[in-house]
């Protein structure tokens, strides 16, 4: 008794009953596999856009690069390419995630759907930082414009 932690919770002591693991019911298993789904084909779509991004980012460049407008096309082709490496971490946290489910769903492990939850919590984290600067740019603007 006095190598144990009393701090630790419950599950870190209690031992493990054998052939026992994460229990999904069919449903859960089927509801599971279909949010894995959605978050990859979500993070495709985020990849196709970052990608877009960088093209206009580039023809951006070259368009302007060389005309009187050339120090304000490279200070938007800087922003544009912050915003798709925010992109593209946002679509690898959210592919990751839901590999992780899924693979916690077939293995019956609780240590990749963990992964996965924080994957989505820095995916949740992310977009829920630049909603809020997004929010406060509005309202800055609409108050400059009173």
């Amino acid at each position: 008794m006095a190598d144990q932690n009393p701090f630790a919770p419950p599950s870190a002591t209690a031992d493990r009953p054998q052939g026992t693991g994460l229990v999904f019911s069919p449903e859960g298993a089927r509801v599971v596999a279909s949010l894995a789904s959605w978050m990859r084909g979500l993070s495709i779509v985020y990849y196709i856009a970052a990608a877009g991004l960088l093209v206009s980012s580039c023809s951006t460049l070259a368009m302007v690069g060389s005309g009187p407008y050339s120090s304000l096309a490279l200070g938007m082709a800087v922003v544009i390419i912050i915003a798709v490496g925010l992109i593209a971490l946002a679509a690898s946290w959210l592919s990751s995630a839901g590999s992780d489910f899924e693979r916690g769903v077939i293995s019956d492990d609780e240590f990749p759907i963990g992964q996965g939850f924080r994957s989505l919590r820095n995916y949740l984290i992310l977009f829920g930082v630049l909603g809020i600067l997004t929010l406060l740019s509005a309202i800055s603007n609409a108050l400059e414009m009173m």
